[in-house]
């Protein structure tokens, strides 16, 4: 028969050292996929601005920021989210809702859009309650044939010919694209694309659209 205060310590001692070596494993990983990152960044992130603080939230956030930015932006803030690979259950339990590693620009425009619109994927993790807004607020739905995967809603004076500019924009670096978000309330532009392979995209190209999606918001 099995004696299980005997077992108990063992047992213990493994889970111990798996959780630990685990949480070594993930951070380490997540610091390094930052580490690459930052390095992808300085061939696009100063089409923004000349100056940008950098703060690591936790280890599975890095977060840049461009006080005074050019236009048309006022200020820009660009966070990098990993998946939280340091606690295994954490990252298992986000995996299974869909959770991937995400690049999130907000920019402040330098004058305030004419209209709001939420584009976005419904399988996105970071989009699950976006539609129950717009629907709440009774925005009306845009029609994107040429992006079955997206849904588009708006409020204001603004048409489906707005709605695909954006998302030619948004998506013609090559990254997969989650949602473009644009308000007259701060930030004025957000958009989420999973985090692009620093290998096969440019950040240059990138960057250049982010101001293009900018300047888009504002002329609506």
């Amino acid at each position: 028969m099995l004696d299980f205060d005997t077992l108990a310590m063992p047992v213990g001692l493994v889970v111990v050292v798996v959780v630990l070596g685990w949480f070594a494993w993930g951070t380490t990983s997540n610091v390094r996929a930052g580490d690459r990152v930052l390095k992808w960044l300085r061939d696009g992130l100063p089409l923004l601005g000349e100056k940008a603080t950098m703060h690591w939230m936790g280890s599975s956030v890095l977060q840049l920021k461009i006080a005074k930015a050019r236009n048309p932006y006022r200020n820009t803030e660009t966070l990098f989210v990993f998946e939280p690979r340091d606690v295994i259950f954490l990252w298992l339990w986000s995996r299974l809702r869909g959770r991937r590693d995400l690049m999130i620009f907000r920019g402040t425009t330098s004058a305030t859009p004419k209209f709001e619109m939420e584009i976005y994927d419904q399988k996105g993790w970071t989009t699950h309650q976006t539609e129950r807004d717009v629907k709440k607020q009774n925005w009306a739905a845009l029609a994107l044939p040429e992006y079955p995967a997206l849904q588009a809603y708006h409020t204001g004076n603004v048409d489906s010919r707005t709605a695909k500019q954006l998302v030619d924009l948004a998506t013609r670096a090559g990254a997969k694209l989650v949602r473009v978000s644009i308000h007259r309330s701060v930030p004025n532009v957000e958009v989420h694309w999973l985090l692009p392979n620093p290998q096969t995209h440019s950040a240059h190209d990138l960057f250049t659209h982010i101001r293009e999606i900018g300047e888009q918001a504002m002329r609506g």
